[in-house]
């Protein structure tokens, strides 16, 4: 009767403690920041231990029908900004219109980023903002960060950066053409012009939850101390 008496306690202290971290990781200053007919964004803010040197920030959900990066992200940033002492936040952007269309939804998270994301990061003091996405097979290899604007300081950060990434590769778009992407044009470039670095983040869309939370965690370390 004892030996159950002290398991049953030994099981409550657990879930209290479960507990206590679980609301202790989600603890942020949220807002939505804009919303219109396409859907909104919002803006979680996470910093549990005080003010750090440097605060990054994560777009995630932008085109809306990459789901793994959608989930991947914002948990990510929970759990880094938990065991970590970081201001960290996340814009999470929800498209309500048409988000399962390839094109429209497409469009539909470009547009709410660039009215409301880009306008809320002009107002920042950023160093760097990483903007999260899946790929399908061929386009590009593995876990990957890119510089698509190719200014000097995301360059230099990304190559700062990858040389603690061993299961990551980086890419530099040749500026001698033209960009094709339009959130190169409609989200990258705006936010590199209010003096803010960005790297844009893809993840392999076939792979586990596990294994993307995992790199997705240690892309965030080496970026924080690449601003170091």
């Amino acid at each position: 009767m004892k030996k159950r008496h002290i398991t049953l306690i030994i099981i409550l202290l657990l879930v209290i403690i479960s507990v206590g971290i679980y609301l202790f990781a989600n603890l942020s200053q949220s807002e939505v920041i804009g919303s219109n007919d396409l859907g909104y964004v919002t803006k979680y803010t996470y910093s549990h231990y005080g003010e750090s040197n440097h605060t990054i920030a994560i777009v995630s959900g932008m085109h809306s029908r990459e789901k793994l990066s959608a989930g991947v992200l914002p948990v990510a940033v929970k759990f880094y900004a938990l065991f970590n002492k970081v201001d960290i936040v996340n814009y999470e952007v929800t498209v309500l219109d048409n988000p399962d269309d390839f094109n429209i939804g497409r469009s539909n998270g470009e547009s709410l980023v660039h009215d409301y994301v880009v306008n809320d990061v002009a107002k920042e003091n950023y160093g760097l903002v990483i903007i999260g996405h899946d790929h399908e097979e061929g386009y590009g290899e593995g876990f990957y960060i890119a510089t698509p604007s190719m200014d000097s300081k995301s360059v230099s950060l990304a190559e700062k950066a990858i040389k603690e990434l061993p299961n990551f590769n980086y890419y530099q778009r040749d500026t001698t053409k033209s960009a094709k992407s339009t959130s190169i044009t409609n989200v990258d470039n705006p936010i590199v012009a209010t003096g803010t670095p960005v790297f844009v983040y893809e993840i392999p869309e076939w792979l586990g939850f596990r294994e993307a939370l995992t790199q997705s965690y240690d892309l965030i370390k080496a970026s924080f101390n690449s601003l170091n």
